[in-house]
């Protein structure tokens, strides 16, 4: 080594210039010319050796001299500062390319483009396009350790929201997902303050950006909506809206009070192939209808032709009140196909899936009180004009084939049908209202029942109705005669608990059985044959009327009561089910029983709506209507999901929730004013939050809150109904 450097200096040459000129710096002078191609073929040696990145790699970090107490620097700064200049160089021209994809115009407020960023996709797109700004990222968003080890799997979300804090900082063009999540953050309601500081991250946009970002997607919802209800079949409904407005200085002409509105919703059913229901066609049938009213013996036939099929499901409850048992864990998991302990097959089942998701526009909520007949009649003409109906050159077309389907509970149906009574002689239909037609919602027919059951059978401390069951559940508020609250939630899960510990007790009685260990053992065909004498013995009207017929020696009240209760609770569970499950044709069978539980329990307006209702289903509707009516304006699923169907007056409920809870205005600036132009908003804003908690996945830690398990309150329950001899026949 010492004699190749001798003699590079003898000829004038040192290292340096040796790898200047090597390195393709090729002005070489005259006295030091040589083959070209002997320095090509050397300087590609060192170009592909394996030893060059050794090379670097101590030019970067000398071995150190531990025993002279030497610390060699080599050439640690120069390859520093060019490292950082070229890795610098290079995530720039990545950042140019990978810039379009934060790219989106000032005007774009619109929900497709706040569902239309998919996080997974962009992140593989920064894989490809930014290779080294990924490489060099991952690495410092987790140590080595909690890559070996597993931990924080999710750093591909951080490292990509850092790549766009620096694209936005670089342009204002380039703001795509601080769009997203500046509404996704105000739909969840972040602070003014807490607002403040995110943007002053480049994480989100600035809070005044937020309220206009607002009233742009509502403004793009409404004219989206205007362009879906030309398109598509449409039906709407409405309800009542009470909001406490807060001052904080308090002026004559301001005042802290409660004030009421109204919000109203319109659902769109996105299949071209569903024709519009045809107003012409209805009057004609309601004409021909109305000469043929609904007979008492015609409920009667339709209740036993229904009986048959209602009689499988209670045998399906029943059964499953069994399987529920954790005894029963094995016997499930080996007869979980076996035909006898299968779901009946539906009625009329309604479709599910992403695609049959119910499509809904909230319209401006107005500051109108529908608490009265001549409010309705604001509240109505005032949503037509939002969607459109009121021009001129459609108010005296007397062969106009609109016919608008109003959804409500039932004082909204009342005051409907009487608005069109009393404006009957009017000149044209639009004036009488013959272009809008109401149906009754099922959530409020639903809690009517619940108000009916919870009335007849609640019972005292010491008896066995629902007094005595909540007060061993500890359920609390449902062992009071009130029905105010959040009654429907707890009296549902409730109703549901004391049904299963009722015929855990009625499961022994009847097999004999000393526990439910014993019971498992038994096979599917003998169980069903209990099953059905559970049915018939202690959960029918057969069995009811046997034991009225008792005389009063032998008679046996508590068990009477008993039979009665199980009878009656089933119809309610039945109902309950069909709902959540989209089996409307079940629905419509329980139609009598409903109609008989409410004209027995003195519940006239609602049975005034059941009997109103199945004179239009099988006498005023065409066949058309009616189909249409069950099958879209009876049960909504927001999700598709199975199982998630809820009723459409409960889904109107849901949303005045929203304007009052969710996304409610708080602070001196609220108003009606501002509550109307971000109403049509919020849809998107719950559609955005479900996008955003699944392209980030939370829901690895839960959506909601878990269900605890009911087994020890259902336990406790059955104890004391076991202990009473309940479900024992005791004469006298």
């Amino acid at each position: 080594m010492v004699e190749l450097i001798d003699e590079m200096a003898k000829r004038g040459w040192d290292i340096v210039t040796l790898l200047h000129y090597l390195s393709w710096n090729l002005t070489i002078p005259a006295d030091m010319l040589c083959e070209q191609s002997v320095i090509r073929y050397t300087r590609t040696a060192l170009m592909v050796s394996p030893q060059l990145s050794d090379i670097l790699s101590c030019w970067l970090k000398p071995p150190r001299a531990h025993s002279q107490g030497i610390r060699t620097r080599g050439a640690k700064n120069t390859l520093e500062n060019w490292a950082v200049d070229n890795v610098t160089s290079r995530i720039q021209r990545e950042m140019k390319r990978f810039a379009p994809i934060f790219h989106s115009p000032p005007g774009d407020m619109s929900e497709e483009m706040l569902l239309g960023t998919h996080l997974k996709d962009d992140i593989k797109k920064m894989k490809e396009t930014m290779p080294t700004f990924w490489e060099t990222m991952c690495p410092l968003a987790r140590t080595q350790r909690q890559a070996k080890c597993g931990k924080y799997k999710d750093h591909e979300p951080r490292v990509f929201i850092v790549a766009s804090i620096l694209q936005y900082n670089c342009s204002q063009n380039y703001y795509r997902y601080q769009k997203v999540l500046s509404i996704y953050l105000k739909s969840c309601g972040l602070g003014g303050k807490a607002n403040d500081t995110t943007h002053l991250f480049g994480l989100t946009m600035s809070q005044s950006w937020i309220h206009k970002g607002i009233t742009d997607l509502s403004e793009s919802n409404r004219r989206r909506m205007l362009a879906d209800i030309e398109e598509y079949v449409f039906y709407a409904g409405h309800d009542n809206l009470n909001i406490p407005f807060k001052v904080y200085e308090m002026r004559l002409s301001k005042q802290s009070h409660f004030d009421n509105g109204t919000a109203g919703t319109v659902y769109v059913v996105k299949d071209k192939g569903v024709v519009r229901p045809s107003r012409v066609k209805y009057l004609e049938q309601r004409a021909i209808g109305c000469e043929n009213p609904i007979r008492s013996r015609d409920i009667f036939e339709r209740e036993v032709a229904a009986a048959p099929r209602l009689r499988e499901q209670h045998l399906f409850f029943i059964k499953q009140f069994l399987l529920m048992h954790p005894s029963f864990t094995a016997f499930e998991a080996q007869n979980s196909d076996h035909p006898l302990f299968q779901r009946p097959q539906p009625v009329l089942q309604l479709p599910t899936g992403p695609e049959h998701a119910t499509c809904q526009y909230m319209l401006d909520t107005v500051h109108m009180e529908e608490g009265s007949q001549k409010g309705n009649r604001k509240v109505i003409e005032e949503f037509l004009r939002q969607l459109g109906l009121d021009r001129e050159r459609g108010r005296n077309d007397p062969d106009s084939e609109q016919l608008i389907l109003w959804l409500g509970d039932q004082l909204t149906t009342i005051r409907i049908r009487f608005l069109k009574r009393d404006r009957s002689q009017d000149m044209n239909f639009q004036q009488r209202f013959d272009q809008v037609k109401e149906v009754l919602g099922l959530f409020h027919t639903q809690l009517n029942q619940e108000f009916s059951l919870h009335k007849q059978y609640f019972g005292t401390n010491t008896g066995f109705g629902f007094k005595h069951a909540f007060l061993n559940m500890n359920r609390k508020g449902l062992d009071r005669t009130t029905v105010q609250g959040n009654f429907h939630y707890g009296f549902r899960e409730g109703v549901k608990h004391t049904m299963e510990a009722r015929f855990r007790d009625i499961w022994l009685v009847v097999s004999g059985a000393k526990d439910f260990s014993d019971l498992a053992k038994r096979t599917p065909e003998e169980l069903d044959v209990l099953a059905r004498k559970i049915l018939d013995e202690f959960a029918s009207t057969s069995a009811l009327e046997a034991l009225k017929e008792l005389p009063p020696a032998k008679a046996d009240e508590r068990l009477e009561h008993s039979v009665q209760f199980c009878r009656d609770l089933l119809d309610y569970l039945d109902f309950d089910d069909a709902i959540k499950t989209g089996d409307v044709g079940r629905i419509e069978l329980l139609l009598p029983r409903l109609l008989f539980r409410f004209h027995g329990s003195g519940s006239h307006n609602y049975s005034h709506e059941i009997l109103e209702l199945m004179q239009c289903l099988w006498r005023e509707w065409p066949p058309e209507l009616s189909q249409f009516v069950m099958r879209f304006c009876w049960l909504a699923n927001t999700t598709g999901h199975e199982n998630g169907f809820l009723a459409f007056d409960m889904l109107q409920e849901h949303n005045v929730r929203d304007l009052k809870v969710i996304f409610a205005v708080h602070g001196p600036y609220a108003s009606w004013d501002y509550i109307k132009r971000i109403s049509a908003s919020i849809p998107t804003q719950w559609k955005l939050k479900d996008h955003i908690e699944r392209e980030f996945n939370h829901f690895r830690c839960g959506k909601s809150h878990t269900t605890p398990s009911h087994e020890a309150d259902v336990n406790a329950l059955h104890l004391i109904y076991a202990k009473e001899k309940t479900h024992i026949y005791k004469p006298g």
